[in-house]
């Protein structure tokens, strides 16, 4: 997920100030996944998990009050195939923030008997976020090609 990360940041980096903190955001997020999901001989302290469940809480609702609107303005003024795109990959992407809300209720403040989840649910949400990253990729890739179709630029 790094990997693709890194290239999507390098397709994207500078093209909006929105964009540039959304896809920081989202590295942040991953990256403190990693470090809680790998590390499997201490359970992370409740300060962790909170502190992990409010990335997450701040991710997704960046992505739904900054990119997801100006994605979904760019469709609106689309014609054809980027409206269906959007239409078909934004359903999906609610259905996983509420994954990452449930996520964050469940643990955000877990007491001890809620940790003995935290594995299986962990690898429930790093699946659910690998999903949601690969759509966020194509949304606002396919806004990007819509600009350039839209001013006759260079891509």
């Amino acid at each position: 997920m790094l990997r693709k990360m890194e290239h999507t940041k390098a397709k994207l980096a500078g093209k909006h100030q929105a964009l540039d903190t959304f896809i920081n955001a989202r590295q942040d997020l991953l990256v403190e996944y990693i470090r809680l999901s790998t590390n499997k001989k201490t359970l992370p302290t409740p300060q962790e998990l909170s502190n992990f469940c409010c990335q997450l809480v701040d991710y997704v609702s960046a992505a739904h009050f900054e990119i997801y609107d100006y994605v979904m303005a760019a469709y609106e003024a689309a014609r054809g195939n980027g409206r269906t795109l959007a239409e078909r990959i934004y359903p999906r992407l609610k259905k996983g923030t509420v994954q990452a809300l449930d996520f964050h209720d469940k643990y955000a403040q877990a007491d001890e008997d809620a940790l003995l989840e935290l594995d299986q649910d962990l690898s429930q949400l790093g699946e659910m976020l690998e999903e949601r990253f690969s759509l966020e990729d194509r949304l606002v890739f396919a806004v990007s090609l819509l600009n350039h179709l839209n001013t006759s630029e260079p891509a």
